[in-house]
């Protein structure tokens, strides 16, 4: 693995297995193939604390197969559930292509069961209220959502922009706060850096949208790195 960036942890602290390590897998990144996810996961297991998070962003992306492929909500949802189960039965192979002593160490997580949390159910309200009333957190989010779309952002209107931007909105919660059954994972490896890795940190420090920082009470650090498979 080739780590491009460290953001809030150095490569001493990751190699002396300070942190336990979620992989995020997004639906719509083509990066994401079986052989580029297998290597993340082995990468993750020498590098853990405990064990190894597979969080599948399976539910949310529903929001993006509405909007840029024109599907009904429920056609939408449809689409993005089967796709996460098929990611899922995928990782679950990698799983059983490992030695059996390391099966225990690698869970795996849907979107729905990582918004069950208290914490998300609190965050999600804060955030959605400042999309709605902070314009420059508003334009932020869009400004991430432009930046993930590319050239595709030129031929959408502002609803379709903020309705892309619930999927943002939706993820915040979880990557500052990522739990499953009750241990906190802290160490998110993900390719290509984005405004969004600058808008957790800033968030964590404070630096960026104080007042926001400061309802959210941030706990827990997170840490990304900016991996990519070689």
């Amino acid at each position: 693995m080739k780590i491009k960036t460290y953001l809030n942890c150095t490569e001493q602290e990751i190699q002396s297995k300070k942190f336990n390590i979620f992989i995020g897998i997004s639906l719509g990144s083509k990066y994401f193939i079986k052989d580029t996810i297998k290597k993340y996961i082995l990468w993750a297991l020498e590098n853990t604390k405990d064990d190894v998070l597979v969080l599948i962003a399976d539910k949310n992306h529903a929001i993006n197969y509405e909007v840029l492929k024109g599907y009904s909500s429920e056609r939408a949802l449809q689409v993005a559930l089967k796709k996460g189960l098929e990611i899922e039965e995928s990782v679950k192979k990698i799983v059983r292509g490992l030695p059996k002593e390391k099966h225990h160490l690698i869970k795996i997580c849907k979107w729905e069961d990582a918004r069950k949390s208290s914490y998300y159910q609190d965050k999600i309200k804060i955030f959605l209220n400042e999309f709605q009333e902070n314009s420059k957190f508003h334009n932020f989010i869009i400004k991430i959502v432009q930046e993930n779309l590319g050239g595709k952002a030129e031929n959408l209107n502002l609803e379709q922009l903020e309705k892309l931007s619930l999927y943002i909105l939706d993820e915040l919660p979880i990557l500052l706060n990522c739990k499953f059954e009750g241990k906190i994972y802290d160490l998110h490896p993900y390719p290509r850096f984005s405004y969004l890795e600058e808008l957790l940190m800033d968030l964590q420090s404070g630096k960026m949208f104080p007042k926001l920082a400061k309802m959210l009470e941030i706990e827990n650090k997170i840490v990304e790195v900016e991996a990519y498979v070689e």
